[in-house]
């Protein structure tokens, strides 16, 4: 008897031992995602709220959140030398997505710009074609705190407001170039959650531990 409760005991120590490693890594590894939304491709500008599934609070705590954006955008249309005088010049477009984060965290917000085009000697009053084009840009980052507003003991969503702005350039000539385009912005929001379990699942992993080691100490 005294033999057997030996063996427990050293298998409650070792299987102990064993989750304080694992805990360790449980940090960096137990996650839970991604959880994503998407916009289909859209004429901007445009508003939108993303939204997606909040961290299951029953999991254990969350101590980090990683979150992609990235915003696709296709784009033509025409430039017009409205001056006086013939102009040279380069003309590039896309779109600015601004996705704000819950509570204190601010925003991401990619920034995909169509290929440069350039324009010699366009005639004045004379117009041009930009495009088609496409491009795509993601952002993302990792956040430890604060996290309040990621969690749901209830299956609740979070929600993140969204909007696009065209983002047109133009570099050289004199000025007096007008631009008019058609912009088609989608995008997706990704969201992982990672976490430490909670104590009574650890705690089951050592009666695990322990029950496995008089099972070969038999």
């Amino acid at each position: 008897m005294k033999r057997l409760m030996k063996s427990v005991v050293l298998g409650l120590v070792g299987a102990s031992l064993l989750v304080g490693t694992a805990r360790a890594e449980i940090y960096i590894t137990n996650s839970v995602g991604p959880f994503t939304d998407t916009l289909a491709p859209t004429t901007t500008e445009w508003n939108h709220v993303f939204q997606v599934q909040a961290f299951d609070a029953h999991l254990g705590s969350l101590v980090a959140v990683y979150v992609e954006v990235t915003e696709n955008v296709d784009v033509s249309g025409f430039v017009q030398n409205t001056s006086a005088q013939k102009q040279s010049f380069f003309f590039r477009s896309g779109s600015v997505l601004t996705v704000t984060l819950p509570g204190a965290l601010g925003f991401l917000q990619p920034n995909p710009l169509a290929l440069t085009q350039t324009y010699t000697d366009l005639a004045p009053g004379a117009t041009a074609p930009y495009g088609p084009a496409s491009a795509s840009e993601s952002v993302d980052n990792m956040y430890f705190a604060p996290l309040s507003g990621w969690t749901s003991y209830t299956g609740q969503m979070v929600k993140f407001p969204a909007y696009t702005l065209t983002d047109e350039r133009i570099t050289g000539g004199g000025g007096n170039i007008v631009a008019a385009m058609n912009t088609i912005a989608g995008a997706t929001v990704s969201v992982t959650y990672y976490y430490i379990p909670e104590p009574g699942s650890l705690a089951l992993l050592a009666l695990g531990g322990a029950a496995l080691l008089l099972r070969r100490r038999k």
